[in-house]
Order: structure tokens, then C-alpha cells, then sequence
């Protein structure tokens, strides 16, 4: 009898030691400000956006008819962005470099330049400094979600620990979040991945479920990753831009 107890006095001294199990789930509205304000804070981030799904035309120097696979680029304060873009021209893979610095745009492929950096518009309106603008990009991309859900606590494939997010978005809020090359009509279903602990996005998920058909099944998606936050900048930048 004294043995149970012993028993029933400890498990009540473990249970009023023990954390609260059910601590209340973070506000979304508060989760997606400072996110918001975190990654506007940033000197250098990179981005990886990746396209799947249904092609989707996009707007470039190349003409009609190109669609977007993927993008990586690193953004630089306050005004610069370098990366590398795959397209798909007339059936054909085609990979460009682009470098933008304010509204002053170059691009270079193999085969369309010989590999010589060209100064000329490669998406016309982008100006890489509308990544951490107060009225569009991250800020415009976080703050106009509408019907904001708080999904849980998840880790992203490489174990990074965030909170998810979704809502919807007005196709023009978001489009910053594509290296200005993509124009997007209507609304887009949106996923927000943002760190735990440092309290920037590092992953969105674009839906456009409107671009189902018949014969594209699966919707037009791009999954945008933020990361290397503040690493050193790696521009190479065109001597005429200099």
C-alpha cells in the first residue's frame, strides 16, 4: 500500500513539473508581420523558385510563347539581384544569366549572346529593389493574404524548423516573389513557410488553380526558397554597370 503511494504522489509531482502540452498556436497576423520586417532587414538572401505543373508563359525579351522552370538568383542591398534563369524557348531549354541593378538590366546565354553580357531589358518593370519595397514584394506577398490560417509547426526537408501558414493572395501581390518575369492574373492559393526562430519566410508555395485543364492536370505551382540569409554577396557584376 505504501509502494502505491509513493507511485500516486510521483506521477502528480511529474505532471505539475511538466510543460503545458497545448500551448496556444502563434497569431498569423503577427507571424507574417514580422516576417515581413525581418527579411526587408537584410543586407543579402538568395532565392531558388522552382515551377511544376501546368507551363506558364512569362514575359521576357525572347518573345511570346517562353515558359519558366526555374530561377536562382542572390538579392543584394539595396537595389541588385545576379542569378540564372531556365526557360523554355520554343521547345527548347535555354539557360540565361541575369543581372539587375535598380531598373539597368543585363542578361547573357550562349547561344543568343555568345555568352557576352547584354544591356537590355530581360522582364520588363523589374527592379530588384521591389524585393524589400514597403508596398510590394515580401511585404506586399506577406500583408495582403487574405483568410490567413495557422497550419502548425513543421520542418522543412533540410530539417529547418518553421511555422506553416496559407491563405490566398491577389496574383499582382506575389508577382515580385518571381523575379518580376512572371505576371499573375487573378488569385493564387498560397502556403507560407516561416522560421521558428529567426522570424523570416523561407519557403512560399504558389498555387494557381485556375490553370487546370484537361489536358494539365496538375495546377501551375512555384515553390519559392529563401536562404543564405546575410552570406557575402557574389555578384558578378557587368563592367559597364560598374
Amino acid at each position: 500500500m505504501r509502494n502505491v503511494i509513493i507511485l500516486i504522489i510521483s506521477l502528480f509531482v511529474l505532471v505539475g513539473c511538466s510543460p503545458a502540452s497545448n500551448e496556444p498556436a502563434p497569431d498569423p497576423l503577427e507571424l507574417v508581420t514580422q516576417a515581413a520586417d525581418n527579411i526587408r532587414s537584410k543586407d543579402t538572401f538568395r532565392m531558388d523558385v522552382t515551377s511544376t505543373g501546368a507551363p506558364y508563359a512569362v514575359v521576357t525579351d525572347f518573345g511570346p510563347n517562353v515558359v519558366f522552370r526555374q530561377a536562382r538568383a542572390q538579392y543584394v542591398a539595396p537595389d541588385s539581384l545576379q542569378g540564372n534563369v531556365r526557360l523554355i524557348v520554343a521547345g527548347i531549354p535555354a539557360d540565361v544569366d541575369i543581372f539587375s541593378q535598380g531598373d539597368n538590366q543585363w542578361y547573357r546565354n550562349q547561344i543568343l549572346t555568345g555568352n557576352e553580357w547584354v544591356n537590355q531589358l530581360f522582364a520588363p518593370g523589374f527592379n530588384p529593389q521591389a524585393l524589400i519595397a514597403d508596398d510590394t514584394g515580401f511585404q506586399a506577398a506577406l500583408n495582403s493574404l487574405l483568410e490567413l490560417e495557422y497550419v502548425g509547426e513543421e520542418n522543412l526537408e533540410d530539417g529547418t524548423p518553421t511555422y506553416h501558414l496559407k491563405g490566398t493572395a491577389v496574383g499582382q501581390d506575389i508577382a515580385a516573389l518571381l523575379a518580376g518575369i512572371v505576371v499573375i492574373d487573378g488569385n493564387a492559393l498560397v502556403d507560407v513557410y516561416i522560421h521558428r526562430e529567426e522570424r523570416y519566410p523561407v519557403r512560399f508555395i504558389i498555387t494557381l488553380p485556375e490553370t487546370v485543364t484537361e489536358d494539365e492536370p496538375d495546377p501551375t505551382t512555384w515553390t519559392v526558397d529563401v536562404y543564405d540569409i546575410n552570406a557575402a554577396s557574389e555578384l558578378d557584376i557587368p563592367g559597364e554597370s560598374r
